[in-house]
């Protein structure tokens, strides 16, 4: 049942029949060459390497009639082995999927969202008379998603039945036959029927402990949907279910579907091959947002997907569990005995990684889900029919929202826990390779972004029942690593943006001062403190040495510190230090004059000291300490004047020169960073650059006016630093004094711990947390970034070819890059 052994000879007979399709045309009604095409034993890389790109875009735009046969009975085939699934018949079914999954990205390379083409639009969407046997008709809808059309089949009711004699169009039976073959018995699946849940009332066996528990953990779900701003349950009468119908089909425990309910066969690894064939095919049908360019990205525009996600998907909920499940089970280590991975069949690994890819990209259109709870009279989870008629409903998006129990979110956390740590805890072991890295991190990220921003109950879960630092740990090394790598800032802007939308929230900061003891395998600044100090550690090292495409992400950066630093307890000296470090970075005239709006960060950052100072003051002695050592610093920004500035930008750019923007990319000085603490641009080495002697900056010559400066002075808020200094610093002079300047900084921490500034500061301001607030533009990033990691991820067998990609820019890299 896995995939066909090919031999020379097939595969010269198979390089025949693509030949003739592309030379020749061939009748439909030519049924011995058809059929032979179809029974010809070929393996997916034969398929890929005899039907090259320039082969397929020939057929698609010089033999559109062979294409659309092609197309036309290859659907047919899968829709008739749904039908009926015998095995005899599964080889020449996975030469259909192989073929289709081969051709359909060519096709929609003039679809929905590519450059239109009638003969395309015919033949994918055009309806009327069947391709395929009366007997061959499944359960489904137009993608339409009418009212009525739900409610059959909510009812059982065959699409067939109705009198509209029209059929449905060949991309929907496409998508439809491919998400029934993932569940078809002896071929992707096992069982075809339920098996009792543990919520089952004939399945709730045992004792009043049993009991107890039970309405223990239910009373607890619902103390957290009232903490996460949910409300009660609502009932309705009928509606489409949200329950996995059968549950014995979805492929592992987990969500939806615990291990224990599975039984032994639950985790079953047998039909790996064709899930991935399938899985393949499923990806290739959604592949519509690569041929869009990025400024017309419309999520709602393609057919493709809103066929996928409907409600009248089949096995959508089933498909959404598995998915979810076959990730967040796998376990890199394995047996947890090293090297037990090398046991492991890389077959499941790469099942594992099409299973998080096709997943994403389900939940990347249509519109979000609702978390509400909606139940019906017998207490199960739905969905409204009115709310799932609607455009842009996506079942998907609407199941993961909805996932709400205090198992399925901790299965959750600790799948992502276990996944991430891998990305360090694979070069943490005493023996080389002795735990394999996984390579789909990227991806895993994105799944937690949707995760973050479509299910409420889940951030609030593991903010308040989970130790979120575990997620946060490899976020940092993940960033730390990929600091410099070019190749990896999209990495470090999906990292940037998890920790954001997290720093939003009072629990996380709070969290954070949790003491940090991991070891990571990096050159991390050796520090004793918390997670908080290697938070903002982390971020230091990327302003300072990151590469220069990192600069549109500072502010975000200093946003996360600010965000959680009215919470930071005690912060580590190596942080204090690191801090002021970017202060003086940041009021340096190398920065303060690359534009008129560079001093928001010194505005920020002032913000995190005086949050710390106004609420977190004993125990923070570290900081206090390193800015009255820094308190010229201050007292430069406090005493400038229109003169000086005028000066300052002219020293360091010279009267006739553009300084720009340090947000520009076109100043060679700013492509060089890192930066010292001065605010120097560095080479690769580390030495310091010159100014450029001419830059060409992107708008007209920025030179400090009146305005800037006023405007400089009412966004700082220097006063409580400034109170801060007038106190303190006659007090440590005066011990210096008191002792010849031969003082122990441990005697100065003393003194400053032991110091009151009660009645001293200004009063204390409100604490301002600045949210994360999605807009189109993000979304758009994430999309992009989305399908960048999954074309780059699926080279092996290039489902996707760069020529033709609208939606990012594909490079070639030269053969001497060691990339």
């Amino acid at each position: 049942m896995g995939a066909s052994v090919s031999f020379p000879a097939s595969k010269e007979k198979f390089r025949e029949s693509v030949t003739a399709l592309i030379e020749v045309d061939v009748s439909p009604d030519d049924s011995e060459f058809w059929d032979e095409l179809w029974k010809i034993p070929s393996s997916a890389e034969e398929v890929f390497e005899l039907i090259p790109p320039d082969a397929a875009r020939r057929l698609r735009d010089e033999r559109f009639d062979n294409l659309s046969t092609l197309f036309t009975q290859a659907t047919a085939q899968l829709c008739q082995i749904v039908e009926t699934p015998y095995n005899i018949y599964f080889d020449q079914a996975l030469n259909c999927v192989r073929v289709l999954t081969r051709i359909i990205p060519f096709l929609l390379e003039k679809g929905d969202l590519g450059e239109a083409d009638a003969n395309v639009e015919h033949l994918c969407w055009a309806t009327g008379s069947s391709p395929i046997p009366e007997q061959g008709k499944k359960n489904g809808i137009n993608d339409d998603a009418s009212l009525d059309s739900l409610k059959n089949a909510a009812s059982g009711k065959n699409f067939g039945d109705e009198e509209d004699d029209n059929q449905e169009p060949l991309a929907l039976l496409v998508v439809h036959a491919a998400m029934h073959m993932l569940f078809l018995p002896q071929f992707t699946c096992d069982f075809y029927d339920d098996v009792p849940t543990e919520d089952d009332p004939s399945n709730q066996k045992g004792g009043r402990d049993d009991i107890r528990k039970r309405l223990e953990e239910e009373a607890a779900d619902d103390a957290a949907r009232q903490e996460a701003g949910l409300g009660q349950d609502r009932i309705v009468f009928n509606g489409v279910s949200l329950l996995p119908r059968p549950n014995g089909i979805v492929w592992t425990g987990g969500c939806g579907v615990s291990p224990k309910e599975l039984g032994n066969d639950g985790g079953s690894r047998k039909y790996d091959k064709n899930r991935i064939e399938v899985l393949r095919l499923l990806l290739a049908c959604c592949c519509d947002p690569l041929f869009s360019p990025a400024d017309e990205y419309n999520p709602l525009a393609s057919r493709w997907l809103a066929v996928a996600v409907a409600a009248d998907a089949p096995n959508a909920v089933c498909l959404f569990y598995s998915l979810l499940n076959i990730v967040l089970c796998h376990d890199p280590i394995g047996m947890g005995m090293p090297y037990s991975a090398a046991f492991n069949s890389d077959t499941h690994l790469r099942l594992v990684e099409l299973s998080v890819q096709v997943l994403i990209v389900l939940l990347d259109c249509g519109l979000p889900g609702s978390p509400e709870s909606v139940l019906n009279d017998n207490g199960e989870p739905i969905v409204e029919f009115e709310e799932a008629s609607k455009g842009g409903f996506n079942m998907f998006r609407t199941v993961l929202a909805r996932i709400d129990t205090t198992r399925e979110l901790t299965f959750c956390f600790n799948g992502f826990v276990r996944l991430l740590k891998n990305t360090f805890e694979c070069q943490n072991t005493l023996l080389p390779g002795s735990v394999n890295r996984i390579k789909f991190h990227q991806e895993l990220l994105v799944l937690l972004w949707k995760m973050l921003e479509e299910n409420p109950m889940f951030m609030n879960h593991i903010l308040t029942q989970c130790d979120v630092n575990e997620i946060l740990v490899p976020i940092c090394y993940l960033m730390f690593q990929s600091r410099r790598d070019p190749a990896q800032i999209g990495l470090v802007h999906i990292c940037t943006f998890v920790l954001l939308k997290l720093s939003g929230e009072r629990s996380f900061g709070v969290n954070l001062n949790k003491p940090f003891n991991t070891r990571l395998p990096c050159d991390l600044p050796l520090f004793s403190g918390s997670h908080a100090d290697l938070l903002s550690i982390t971020l230091h090292k990327l302003v300072v040495n990151g590469a220069y495409k990192l600069v549109p992400l500072y502010s975000c950066f200093i946003t996360i510190i600010c965000n959680v630093s009215p919470y930071w307890r005690s912060m580590s000296l190596v942080a204090a230090v690191k801090l002021v470090n970017l202060f003086e970075l940041f009021s340096s005239p190398k920065f303060l004059y690359s534009g008129e709006n560079a001093h928001r960060h010194l505005a920020l950052l002032l913000e995190v000291f005086n949050n710390i100072i106004q609420y977190q003051y004993t125990g923070n002695q570290h900081l206090v300490y390193a800015i009255v050592r820094r308190k010229d610093a201050f007292g430069r920004l406090g005493s400038l004047t229109l003169e000086k500035a005028i000066s300052q930008c002219n020293k360091v750019y010279g009267e006739e020169e553009e300084p720009g923007s340090f947000h520009s990319e076109s100043d060679p000085a700013i492509q060089t960073a890192p930066f010292d603490e001065r605010g120097n641009a560095l080479d690769e080495k580390g030495a310091r650059v010159p100014p450029p002697e001419n830059a060409d900056g992107n708008g007209e010559h920025f030179s400090p006016t009146e305005s800037w400066l006023s405007e400089l002075k009412a966004t700082l808020p220097l006063e409580t630093v400034t109170r801060l200094l007038q106190h303190l610093v006659p007090v440590v002079d005066e011990m210096c004094n008191r002792k010849s300047g031969v003082v122990d900084e441990v005697e100065i921490l003393e003194v400053l711990k032991d110091v009151t500034m009660v009645g001293l500061l200004p009063v204390p301001h409100a604490i301002v947390i600045r949210k994360y607030q999605p807009n189109q533009y993000t979304a758009l990033w994430f999309t992009a970034f989305m399908w960048g990691v999954i074309f780059l991820r699926n080279q092996n067998l290039p489902i996707f070819d760069g020529q033709a990609i609208e939606l990012f820019q594909v490079s070639v890299a030269e053969e001497e890059d060691d990339n």
